[in-house]
C-alpha cells in the first residue's frame, strides 16, 4: 500500500501528464504551449515524485514501486530530449515523425502512474508482479512490463 500523500502526488503527476498529452495531440500543435505544459510536468515530477521516500509505501511493494519510479525518471529524461528534438524540427514531416515517440512515452508514463496507483490500493495479482496492464497486453503499455521478479523492463 502507498501512503495517501504518495497517491495524491502520483495522481497530480498523472493529471499534468494528461494535460501534456492533450497539448501534444492538439491540432495545430502549439510549440510554446507544449513547452510550458512540459515545464509544469517537470516541476510536478521534481517536487512531488522525486520527493517520495521508501517509508511512503509498504515493504511488500517496495521493490516494484522503486522500479516504477526509476523507470519514470528515465522516461522523463527521454521525453525531455524528444521534446527538444521536436522543437528543432523544421519540416512538417519531421515534426510529425517526432510526435509519435513523444505520444508513446506519455502513454508509458501514464501507464506507470496507473500501475503505481494500482499498487496503492492493493492490486497485486500474483506474487512478485502487478497485473494492472493498462493500455497493452503483457504489462505496461505493451512497451515494458512488470516481470515475475518485480522489475520493470523494456523490450
Amino acid at each position: 500500500m502507498l501512503s495517501k500523500s504518495t497517491c495524491q502526488a502520483i495522481a497530480q503527476f498523472q493529471n499534468t501528464l494528461k494535460q501534456l498529452h492533450t497539448t501534444v495531440i492538439s491540432v495545430p500543435l502549439d510549440l510554446s504551449c507544449l513547452k510550458q505544459t512540459f515545464k509544469q510536468v517537470k516541476v510536478t515530477f521534481q517536487t512531488q515524485i522525486m520527493g517520495i521516500n521508501e517509508c511512503d509505501f509498504d515493504p511488500p511493494v517496495e521493490s516494484i514501486i522503486q522500479s516504477y519510479l526509476t523507470e519514470t525518471h528515465k522516461q522523463m529524461r527521454l521525453l525531455e530530449m524528444d521534446l527538444k528534438f521536436l522543437q528543432a524540427s523544421y519540416q512538417p514531416s519531421t515534426l510529425n515523425s517526432r510526435l509519435t515517440p513523444i505520444q508513446n512515452r506519455l502513454n508509458t508514463l501514464l501507464n506507470y502512474c496507473e500501475d503505481i496507483l494500482g499498487q496503492g490500493v492493493g492490486e497485486v495479482g500474483r506474487a512478485g508482479g502487478a497485473t494492472v496492464g493498462v493500455g497493452g497486453v503483457g504489462g505496461v503499455g505493451g512497451v515494458g512490463g512488470v516481470g515475475g521478479a518485480g522489475e520493470v523492463g523494456e523490450k
